[in-house]
């Protein structure tokens, strides 16, 4: 199945799609809204906190990448098992955005695995990818 992405989503999207995985920003102490089975985090940062001190640093970059890599595995074994993720992109971008300062080469990484991970599960059968042409 594929991932989509999404700016923003409800907790009814979440309630009404219950075999979908819905994909949230999260941090070590776990997911900061969207308390459903459903919802899983992508960890990005310490604690939910816009403190200097909540955000991951590259000095920590080797468990940064071990934390993300055991999340995508998570969410790729849903994905090769017939699942939809819907990844609400817009609110990991953000968290990642405002890390930049403090993680740049985690950010890199985190942004470079999102983008392999939409192209190889990317949905399949829009205009783009048939070969007819449109009038």
């Amino acid at each position: 199945m594929p991932i989509i992405s999404l700016v923003d989503f409800s907790k009814r999207d979440v309630i009404i799609n219950l075999t979908t995985m819905f994909v949230v920003p999260a941090t070590d102490k776990g997911i900061f809204f969207f308390n459903q089975n459903n919802v899983v985090g992508l960890r990005v940062k310490h604690a939910p906190s816009e403190e200097e001190d909540a955000y991951w640093t590259d000095k920590t970059y080797q468990e940064n990448i071990e934390k993300i890599d055991q999340d995508i595995e998570f969410i790729k074994e849903h994905l090769n098992n017939s699942g939809l993720v819907v990844l609400y992109e817009m609110e990991i971008f953000n968290e990642i955005n405002a890390m930049e300062k403090y993680a740049p080469k985690t950010v890199d990484y985190i942004f470079e695995i999102l983008q392999r991970l939409k192209q190889k599960y990317s949905p399949k059968g829009f205009y783009n990818d048939q070969k007819e042409t449109w009038l």
